[in-house]
């Protein structure tokens, strides 16, 4: 009888709980209280960050030229890397260096990608003749150089390019030698960053493997990779190899090996565009983008010009005419301005000093020279022009006009042997 009361006891109890928890008002989860604000962030950053990469990077001016110092720097030295170091035959050197201005079109090598039968050769042999048919105007390239070749392991060495709007990525290729077929260079690099071209930049260069040889050391004989490898980057711990002669597992990162530093010295706008005759030319300058209609009979070289005098060209201010006739002499100035002559007797008369009243005195220039031959063998170049001082502005005279003058030459043709020197 008492456990029955119990039991009823319970059982009334559990049912005023469960009434009184139904009568309860909902109530929201806690992790849905600071969930809902943070999903909404999320999405709003994802957004943001894909409009970003929708919206894309603003180009050059297809008008503006700039003109770049690219600088090689090498450090392949014994201290840094003394594993297989080659000391003779060859001693550590680089090769000449291949280089190209170019759109997002071309490609001269890739990571991740196969070489190309040119680069293979390069990278094997220092061969350039299959880059060398990818000449200036073809396949999206404005402008090849060509650094010369680095006779030691540390040393620098430097030239000139151009790039424009449409053409400002920049890649690179130089050889290590002796090595199967290793290399370091640049891909793609673009010197326009957000509409605007880079003033200095200096990048760390790594050896890379072309992946058309299995050798692993500096001086390993042929043996070609069958099938052939992607192109990949070397470093202290891949190819992971005892006898690998970059490999250095004690260290994360190799040391560098080079740089490469762009400095951009000239920037000009294309404003003038004019014809000169090939003749002027006879080194057989290239221009980019010339017509591909010409026929092979027109002779035509297409040359821009980019500077500008900063004052006219200086008229003869004497002449014979001019000059008085030994014996004459200057008498009084006529009710027009102009002075009377004298006819003198012949005879020489002694005439008082004559009093400097100091008054200022104008520079004045020569001529201007011929123009110089072009600066480049093949691609686009520079001539260039000089006049000299005769005399020197003084006493707040109108100073000396500008003492040089540089103008683009070019020629819509250019064979295929740039790089045969």
């Amino acid at each position: 009888m008492r456990d029955r009361l119990a039991a009823n006891i319970d059982l009334k109890r559990n049912k005023n709980i469960s009434r009184e928890f139904r009568s309860m008002p909902p109530t929201v989860p806690l992790y849905d209280a600071w969930l809902r604000p943070v999903i909404f962030v999320f999405v709003l950053l994802t957004a943001l960050c894909c409009s970003a990469e929708a919206t894309p990077t603003e180009p050059c001016k297809p008008d503006r030229l700039s003109v770049y110092k690219v600088i090689i720097q090498t450090y392949w030295s014994r201290e840094k890397f003394p594993k297989h170091y080659p000391d003779w035959r060859p001693i550590a050197q680089f090769s000449k260096t291949l280089g190209r201005t170019h759109n997002g079109d071309y490609v001269l090598w890739k990571m991740g990608s196969l070489a190309s039968k040119g680069v293979k050769d390069f990278a094997e042999n220092s061969r350039s003749d299959l880059l060398d048919g990818e000449s200036q105007g073809r396949a999206g390239v404005l402008d090849e150089f060509l650094l010369p070749a680095i006779p030691k392991g540390v040393g620098e060495s430097e030239v000139t390019f151009f790039a424009d709007g449409n053409h400002s990525k920049v890649s690179l290729i130089t050889r290590l030698i002796p090595s199967p077929d290793w290399f370091i260079g640049i891909d793609s690099f673009d010197l326009c960053v957000l509409g605007k071209w880079l003033d200095v930049v200096t990048l760390e260069l790594d050896p890379m493997d072309s992946g058309t040889d299995n050798g692993f050391t500096f001086t390993a004989p042929n043996w070609a990779t069958t099938p052939q490898e992607k192109i990949y980057r070397i470093t202290a711990q891949f190819p992971n190899h005892d006898a690998n002669s970059f490999h250095y597992p004690h260290l994360k990162k190799l040391p560098t090996i080079a740089t490469v530093t762009f400095v951009k010295t000239k920037e000009y706008e294309l404003s003038q565009v004019f014809y000169n005759d090939a003749k002027k030319f006879s080194s057989g300058i290239k221009t980019n983008d010339v017509e591909p209609d010409l026929a092979p009979t027109v002779n035509r070289t297409r040359s821009y010009s980019t500077f500008r005098p900063l004052y006219p060209r200086p008229s003869k201010t004497f002449s014979q005419e001019n000059e008085l006739k030994a014996g004459e002499e200057v008498g009084k100035p006529t009710r027009g301005g102009a002075p009377n002559v004298i006819p003198g007797d012949g005879k020489k008369k002694r005439k008082p000093p004559l009093r400097s009243k100091g008054g200022p005195r104008h520079c004045r220039v020569g001529e201007w020279s011929e123009w110089s031959s072009c600066s480049r063998t093949c691609g686009i170049g520079e001539k260039r022009r000089t006049r000299t001082v005769k005399k020197y502005a003084r006493k707040g005279g109108r100073p000396c006009p500008n003492l040089e003058e540089t103008s683009w030459c070019g020629n819509p043709r250019c064979n295929n042997t740039y790089f045969d020197w």
